[in-house]
């Protein structure tokens, strides 16, 4: 994996970032592994059956989707700015044998020098300026930083940034200096990077890099709890007890390195709250972290979530409020959208998730809580197209898609849902127990949360305020799942 220039772009192929003069390009899945392909060939033909089977790994697909797919990439390259004719100096067609990546093409990892750092950092810098201006987020200077010290070496970058920055990373109180080692630090700022981000593959990434600053540094503090939120979010993932497990030990090693840790008491909140279902020992975590670092939006966020799941939706919605005002990143916003969606605001919560959509549409979550939404207003044509959406920017296969549009068209939204189960019918999340709910499946909607609790799914806690299991709430069994959960008195 490399990072490549060619005219003002500049493509990271491990962090899936295309830059044109700083500013990312939003590309779908596709369109962007289509691109590193005919870069990383840059000067040579490529054959379209190359193409097609290195896109498609020999799956069946349409025979006009390759020639869309560059379509939609001349496009991306040629229309940043409104100059439509740009795309002629990169992607050349080959009749009827393939297509050549034509523009010049530096790599970026075998030519930085010192100078370019330089160079880099001086444009971090005008780029960071003018996106706190914008964003009035005291974090937005750390995560250019570290996109510097991805794309140039951590070492070298180390080296041309301001040290004290250090010190404005929401939810770590007393970082002048938080470790001793450099190459920790910047190890550990792009393991943050990629947990906020939240793109695909990005989990694994920020663990190989916590896990990296832990080894260079075995006292810092933050780098386990970082690692405790990066196996969380996998756990979210995999279902595995064993991620849980080692977040529960690097989040004790990060309170026993550092008492005072807001990072960490923020995940001991999320630990106990979203599996131990320890939901008063949660928000005392939550408060403390809070009160150790005001500023820590992940922990004003966490304590958000779990006012949300005990009930309290004033102080949720107050709590994610003061969350986005320190950092207004699309994480935060989704999850205001989707606390909008569990009070039953549906317009409010389309408004708000359509803004992330629109500030990052890499960030492949909101279209389904849309979707969603809009099943609750029974406006089912709107309902299916973000559901489309969200499907497609998770990689759905075409014959997916096209089965999707066809159940519709035969029997409606219910035909739609029926489609969308997986291939058992029944497993342990709340989206399954949700579509079998609103099929009026009840027995099978009962035995998904039934297996959701025996997996310790961290969604259960939300299961009070999931409106698609509303046709649920008269049957007493409900009440005594719920009660399982800890969110009913026993």
């Amino acid at each position: 994996m490399s990072s490549y220039r060619f005219g003002p772009f500049v493509l990271d192929s491990r962090e899936r970032r295309l830059l044109r003069d700083g500013d990312p390009i939003s590309l779908t899945p596709k369109v962007f592994d289509t691109l590193v392909y005919l870069v990383e060939r840059h000067g040579h033909l490529v054959d379209k059956d190359e193409l097609m089977d290195a896109m498609w790994g020999g799956s069946h697909v349409e025979e006009g989707s390759l020639p869309r797919t560059i379509h939609v990439l001349r496009k991306a390259l040629g229309a940043a700015d409104g100059d439509t004719d740009l795309h002629r100096q990169f992607i050349e067609t080959v009749p009827t044998k393939g297509y050549r990546f034509i523009a010049d093409v530096t790599c970026l990892d075998e030519t930085s020098s010192s100078t370019d750092v330089a160079v880099a950092a001086t444009r971090v810098e005008r780029d960071v300026r003018q996106e706190a201006g914008r964003r009035s987020w005291r974090g937005a200077r750390l995560a250019a930083s570290a996109l510097l010290i991805l794309a140039l070496g951590g070492a070298a970058a180390w080296r041309v940034l301001d040290r004290p920055v250090t010190a404005g990373l929401p939810g770590l109180p007393r970082l002048t200096p938080p470790t001793g080692s450099g190459a920790a630090y910047a190890r550990f700022q792009s393991g943050r990077l990629h947990l906020e981000r939240h793109h695909p593959g990005d989990v694994e990434t920020s663990l190989e890099d916590f896990e990296a600053a832990i080894e260079l540094d075995p006292a810092f503090a933050a780098a386990y709890a970082g690692k405790a939120d990066a196996k969380f979010f996998r756990f979210w993932n995999t279902g595995a007890h064993d991620d849980i497990a080692q977040a529960r030990v690097a989040i004790r090693k990060a309170i026993e390195t550092d008492r005072e840790s807001s990072y960490a008491h923020a995940l001991h909140c999320r630990l106990l709250g979203t599996y131990d279902w320890d939901f008063a020992g949660a928000e005392t975590e939550c408060r403390r972290a809070v009160a150790l670092e005001p500023q820590n939006h992940e922990a004003r966020r966490e304590l958000a979530l779990l006012m949300n799941s005990i009930g309290r939706r004033d102080d949720a919605l107050k709590e994610m409020d003061a969350a986005i005002a320190v950092a207004p990143t699309s994480f935060n916003k989704r999850s205001r959208g989707m606390l909008l969606y569990f009070h039953r605001q549906f317009d409010e919560a389309i408004v708000q998730l359509k803004q992330v959509e629109a500030t990052d549409p890499g960030y492949l979550e909101s279209s389904r809580w849309i979707s969603r939404c809009f099943e609750q207003k029974k406006e089912y044509e709107q309902a299916l197209e973000f559901l489309v959406r969200f499907r497609e920017s998770a990689r759905a296969r075409p014959e997916e898609i096209a089965s999707l549009r066809r159940a519709f068209a035969t029997g409606g939204w219910p035909d739609v849902l029926r489609a969308s189960l997986p291939d058992g019918r029944t497993a342990p999340n709340l989206e399954t127990a949700g579509t079998l709910a609103q099929l009026g499946e009840l027995d099978a909607a009962f035995e998904s949360l039934e297996l959701m609790i025996r997996a310790r799914r961290l969604m259960i806690v939300h299961m009070d305020s999931e409106p698609r299991l509303d046709p649920l709430r008269a049957d007493p069994r409900f009440d005594q799942l719920a009660r399982r959960v800890g969110l009913r008195q026993p």
